[in-house]
């Protein structure tokens, strides 16, 4: 059965579109506001990161970030600190706390994960990688300069 472009994309467009209502509803069980698990995500894998640059990450304002930050220190789930070199910049870490929430929230994570390729057998994702990749490199070829650093890079959150 032959595919056309237009019906490949809005399957592909669809199928983006659900996973993300999908996993948003699912974190936000989890979350006590929405943005939390992706901080703690970031904070996991940035330890002891600036409030800068933590916004940097989360590709937000910096402004932005210290609301955020004060609802999740309120939450006992990450500290903060002045940094002893450069009293003016702000670091920030998860507490145990912090840290057994972003294990849940990756557990969680990894099995609504296997529930959805569970019927799909490791051939098929690896021919669905294979075209993601193509797809992306031409993404990069002709429109490097729209997209964001981290996708050009390939990089994964």
């Amino acid at each position: 059965m032959e595919i056309t472009d237009d019906q490949f994309f809005k399957q592909l467009y669809c199928v983006i579109g659900e996973l993300h209502q999908i996993a948003q509803t699912q974190l936000a069980k989890q979350a006590t506001f929405r943005g939390q698990g992706r901080l703690i995500f970031l904070l996991a894998n940035n330890e002891g990161v600036s409030q800068r640059e933590l916004a940097t990450l989360a590709r937000v304002k910096p402004g932005s970030i210290s609301e955020v930050l004060e609802r999740l220190e309120k939450d006992q789930l990450v500290e903060r600190w002045r940094d002893q070199q450069d009293r003016r910049i702000v670091r920030v870490k998860l507490t145990a706390k912090g840290q057994q929430m972003h294990l849940k929230n990756l557990r969680a994570r990894q099995e609504f994960e296997r529930q959805l390729l569970r019927n799909v057998s490791a051939t098929e994702r690896a021919a669905f990688v294979q075209v993601l990749q193509k797809i992306h490199r031409e993404m990069i070829a002709h429109y490097g300069e729209l997209m964001p650093k981290h996708c050009k890079d390939g990089e994964k959150d």
